[in-house]
């Protein structure tokens, strides 16, 4: 069926263009997209009105069906709501007079995001496109009264904090950082592209054994090896024949307290762009895409910008480079789920075999990575794979980027070699908890790594370290909760979460994740009792083992660390002493 529905895009919209695309403009245009819209479209270009209303529906962003003026979406995500997050939208509907997810009759819309990329700064929030910090007191009351009464705002997106390693500790990702290289020129000054120069006079098949020589593992959360994914690219051919393969960068960073790829591309977009390169001369592809987050506006224009600057320099002549914008959808962040959206359809999860590597992209081989993995890739031609390998620990080599929310003394972002403890990073890098904040528990990996306790603190940053506490390393998003905060709250959030996000396609995550934040919801209401928890505990297991994808398939991860590590939290609704 996806394969028809492609066959119809490409003869009535053109070869390359989508649905997707085309609602995208309407959007830009008008700040919407009606019924009407969809049937005229359709219409226009004798596409199935189902195809069109699917895709449509399916991203928060081209689903909002009538005008704003003003649109106020609160970040909800683990970080920010460590940070005061739901207050916030208590409040805000207090005084707006309306609920999330509806528009008042001004035009106002009030909405929930899930990250913004300022976990270091929350709470946060984004008014009318813009990410604002409201950290600083009255911050609020001045977004609340632009909603309000519209005007003039002197709002301006909010910088995170960026600590480089010291003397004697490895750099790798971050050895630009701290100089102004979003500029062509600049960048070059600095040794940009003179590594991708050195990979275009090697073989291939050279670039591609240097990197598996660095034993370098996805940095997105899967930890495939990097060497061999290119390899199996390479080695692939599409079904029809066809030479066509394709580089797609994961941009839509999505898990609540990362906000590493947001900042390595708003600050270092030309090293991004290397990477890029050197992986289409190792795979033979000859079209990159990089899907980039919705709610990342400033990243994505600086890449754009650089982008425009490599083509004018004749850098792209052998490899075309397309910056995509995200609508909005969390699923996009799973490869399949990315593939369709690129596609221009639903983003549903596919099955696999065959994997995007072998058969992606328009059924093409497909290398897909995230920001931090390709970022790493001129380092490694530019120093040898040996040298990368020397970092990190027998299990996992390299470095690894990390960031941290606001319960710790400094939070932001650090690079480590990968086998550094919990403890390192929360209580000497980042300084320990802030003033006045007691540590509780700390998540790793976004809304599907489990919640740990301080007696797993000194468990190392590494892939089979943290599935063996029940944790995931994933982005390398660390969020770090107080005594101040209601673990019982935070596990109602993360399965509501996945409600939200799912991609619908199967029943374990689409009906589970219901399921579960009812569970939550009565035991907060009514108390924990032993039948609602052994119902919660099945639930999770045929969530886990029964779902498609992680998304549904983690998503219990934390729900049973929480029932693991931290039973005083639930005891604490068992007997009613919870506010």
């Amino acid at each position: 069926m996806s394969r028809n529905l492609i066959a119809l895009q490409n003869k009535f919209l053109g070869e390359g263009q989508t649905v997707y695309d085309e609602l995208a403009r309407i959007h830009d245009r008008q700040g919407h997209v009606s019924d009407d819209d969809i049937l005229q479209l359709a219409e226009d270009h004798s596409l199935p009105p189902s195809l069109v209303r699917a895709t449509a529906k399916f991203y928060d962003e081209l689903s909002q069906d009538v005008p704003t003026k003003h649109t106020l979406k609160v970040c909800t995500g683990e970080a920010c709501r460590a940070a005061g997050g739901d207050a916030i939208i208590d409040r805000c509907e207090g005084e707006l007079g309306f609920q999330v997810g509806e528009v008042s009759s001004a035009g106002a819309r009030l909405d929930h995001v899930a990250c913004l990329g300022y976990c270091g700064r929350g709470p946060n929030a984004m008014i009318d496109g813009l990410p604002v910090s409201l950290s600083v007191e009255g911050a609020l009351d001045d977004v609340l009264s632009h909603v309000q009464d519209g005007g003039d705002h002197s709002f301006c997106e909010p910088t995170n904090a960026i600590h480089p390693p010291g003397d004697g500790f490895p750099c790798v990702v971050l050895r630009h950082i701290g100089h102004d290289v979003t500029g062509l020129e600049a960048a070059r000054e600095r040794g940009v592209y003179a590594c991708l120069d050195k990979a275009r006079e090697m073989e291939p098949q050279a670039v591609i054994d240097e990197i598996k020589d660095s034993q370098l593992r996805g940095r997105g959360g899967a930890g495939f090896p990097t060497g061999i994914k290119l390899q199996t690219v390479r080695d692939s051919v599409a079904p029809d024949g066809s030479e066509r393969r394709f580089v797609v960068v994961n941009f839509d960073e999505g898990d609540a307290g990362s906000y590493i790829d947001k900042e390595l591309v708003e600050r270092d977009p030309h090293t991004q762009i290397e990477g890029i390169l050197i992986a289409a001369h190792a795979t033979g592809a000859g079209h990159a895409y990089v899907y980039a987050r919705l709610e990342y506006p400033r990243a994505r224009q600086v890449l754009e910008a650089a982008v425009a600057e490599a083509r004018s320099a004749g850098l792209l002549a052998s490899c075309e480079i397309t910056v995509v914008r995200g609508q909005g959808a969390y699923i996009c962040g799973e490869e399949t789920s990315l593939l369709r959206s690129l596609e221009g359809l639903p983003a549903l999860v596919g099955t696999r075999p065959p994997f995007p590597a072998q058969q992606g992209l328009w059924r093409c081989p497909t290398a897909v990575n995230n920001v931090e993995t390709i970022h790493t890739l001129p380092w490694i031609i530019g120093h040898g794979g040996a040298a990368y390998a020397a970092l990190g620990n027998e299990r996992s080599r390299g470095t690894k980027v990390v960031s941290l929310n606001t319960r710790v003394r400094r939070p932001g972002i650090y690079e480590v070699e990968l086998g550094t403890t919990l403890r390192q990073v929360i209580f000497d890098l980042a300084g320990g908890m802030a003033d006045g904040q007691t540590f509780k528990a700390v998540q790793v990996g976004g809304p599907l790594g489990g919640l740990l306790p301080e007696s797993r603190l000194d468990t190392p940053l590494e892939f089979e370290a943290m599935a063996t506490v029940g944790a995931l390393l994933g982005h390398g998003g660390i969020v770090v909760y107080s005594e101040a905060d209601d673990l019982v709250r935070i596990g109602r959030g993360l399965f509501h979460f996945c409600a939200v996000e799912s991609c619908g396609k199967c029943f374990p995550c689409r009906i589970g994740s219901v399921r579960g934040t009812e569970l939550f919801d009565q035991m907060m209401a009514s108390g924990v009792t032993e039948s609602r928890l052994h119902l919660l505990k099945d639930l999770c297991e045929t969530m886990k083992y029964s779902s498609l994808c992680a998304m549904g398939g983690m998503t219990p991860a934390p729900i049973e660390s929480i029932i693991e590590h931290f039973p005083e939290e639930l005891d604490r609704y068992r007997h009613g002493e919870a506010e």
